[in-house]
């Protein structure tokens, strides 16, 4: 089995070895990792933060409501790997056009990718942090946090390349707002807040 970190963690005076996507797949595949809380950030296999009942319900609300919204031209997926340069993250959510079976025989990759949402607590750090910096610099157009622990929404829009890769814009939503739901630019419903915070 790997070595499991954390992507802040520096390398220390022992061995560490990077990951391409390609043979962490290869390893999903020969059952090297099977059903194991990880995924595959910056080229390290790092364990999932743990969730908790608040985390799965605010991604079961924001499956109902992204679903309802979005018909059937768009798949909404639920923590659903996803390769993006030397990461294969696994989002909370992610909207991506559809067919049904587009991604039967493949991971979306950035330019499938139209929102992605991370449900955060334990993870606020990672996710406000590492991953807004891969998501912008791989220019998935719009990036929610869902903040359980400030109880708001963080929609994070306006990717930027860089050695400060992220996003120019972040908007936060608080209960009594509702968060527009932009895809492809175009503002398509909006999901008040108090409907996705449990």
């Amino acid at each position: 089995m790997p070595a499991v970190l954390h992507p802040a963690i520096p390398p220390a005076d022992f061995q560490l070895k990077r990951f391409t996507v390609e043979e962490y797949d290869q390893m999903i595949r020969d059952g090297t990792i099977d059903g194991e809380p990880l995924e595959l950030l910056d080229g390290w296999i790092v364990e999932k933060m743990p969730k908790n009942a608040p985390h799965d319900s605010a991604i079961s609300r924001l499956n109902k409501r992204l679903n309802r919204l979005l018909g059937d031209e768009f798949l909404v997926r639920i923590q659903s790997s996803a390769v993006v340069d030397t990461s294969m993250p696994e989002p909370d959510v992610a909207v991506v056009f559809g067919p049904d079976d587009e991604f039967d025989n493949r991971r979306p990759n950035p330019s499938d990718l139209l929102l992605v949402i991370e449900v955060a607590e334990s993870s606020l750090v990672r996710d406000r942090g590492f991953k807004a910096r891969l998501y912008g610099r791989n220019k998935i157009p719009v990036y929610w946090i869902v903040n359980l622990k400030d109880r708001v929404v963080e929609v994070h829009s306006l990717p930027r390349n860089g050695k400060n890769a992220g996003y120019r814009n972040i908007a936060i939503y608080r209960p009594g707002d509702a968060v527009p739901v932009v895809i492809g630019k175009k503002t398509v419903g909006s999901i008040p807040v108090s409907e996705i915070l449990p």
